[in-house]
């Protein structure tokens, strides 16, 4: 497995588990985007999206049979309700880092590593409410080769 499978796996753990989940804006209740890679650049301003990206930042190799990939799992809720809109982003982080957490194996190949980190941004955006959790997954080393 490449960080790019592993990416991947998670982006599509994470469209599985929010697939019913909905943002209330003033356009109307929209879908939470989903993306492996960073998320595409907004040509219309004013149209709010909510999205989660999913990024694999580092690798980083060990002694053993795996290297880790680390993946940032970035959230940007929109929600226009200045008081309690927050709440939103918090609910969306907790329900995905409850979904790793019970599915720790992803592609049959890639497993879930301690800690979950998470944090959120500060200053807000708003109504652009950001996140973002960092995760760690084993992925395969290759086989050395030796010449004899």
């Amino acid at each position: 497995m490449t960080p790019i499978e592993a990416m991947e796996n998670v982006a599509a753990r994470i469209r599985d588990v929010v697939k019913e989940y909905r943002t209330h804006q003033r356009l109307g209740t929209l879908p939470v985007s989903i993306y492996a890679g960073y998320p595409p650049f907004s040509t219309k301003p004013e149209q709010r999206e909510s999205y989660i990206y999913c990024y694999a930042v580092r690798v980083h190799d060990t002694e053993d049979r795996y290297s880790r990939v680390d993946i940032e799992i970035g959230f940007s809720i929109c929600d226009e309700d200045p008081k309690e809109g927050c709440l939103s982003l918090y609910n969306l982080m907790e329900h995905v880092r409850q979904a790793l957490l019970t599915k720790r194996t992803l592609g049959g190949r890639s497993r879930l590593l301690f800690p979950l980190e998470g944090e959120i941004v500060d200053p807000q955006p708003f109504p652009q409410w950001q996140g973002r959790l960092t995760v760690s997954y084993t992925i395969a080393q290759p086989e050395e080769e030796v010449d004899f």
